[in-house]
């Protein structure tokens, strides 16, 4: 099966249970690449308290596919509130590909911290920054 999503036809399976190990690691920074190449915003989040992939990592690959592709950061390393509470960290790259931090999100972020989920993706999908006071 194809999906094509603004002009770009990705090869798509079902997801099934039956997988092979080696296909645990299916690098996705080309994916993301191609995405953002064509003009659509990506964000690429973690939770603080993934202990599977490291926010450390996320944050790498954000920064590595900024600098191959020549984006300028445009929003520097910064904290962000859900309410008046610290919601995360951010930092955005010439508007189009944003990183971000979940605080006190584990794995699946939304299941462990749905509220400050719902502000990152809202804000996200809106096209608007992460709220910076309270």
């Amino acid at each position: 099966m194809t999906i094509m999503k603004c002009g770009i036809a990705y090869k798509h399976e079902c997801c099934i249970l039956d997988y092979q190990l080696l296909d645990l690691e299916i690098p996705t920074i080309s994916i993301v690449g191609s995405l953002v190449g064509a003009g659509v915003p990506v964000l690429v989040y973690s939770g603080d308290q993934d202990s599977v992939i490291p926010l450390t990592g996320s944050r790498k690959l954000v920064q590595r596919l900024s600098r191959e592709l020549g984006l300028n950061m445009t929003a520097p390393y910064r904290v962000w509130f859900a309410g008046t509470q610290v919601g995360g960290w951010t930092q955005v790259y010439s508007n189009i590909l944003s990183f971000a931090t979940i605080r006190g999100a584990s794995h699946e972020a939304p299941f462990s911290q749905p509220e400050r989920s719902l502000v990152l993706f809202k804000a996200f999908l809106e096209g608007r920054p992460l709220p910076e006071a309270f």
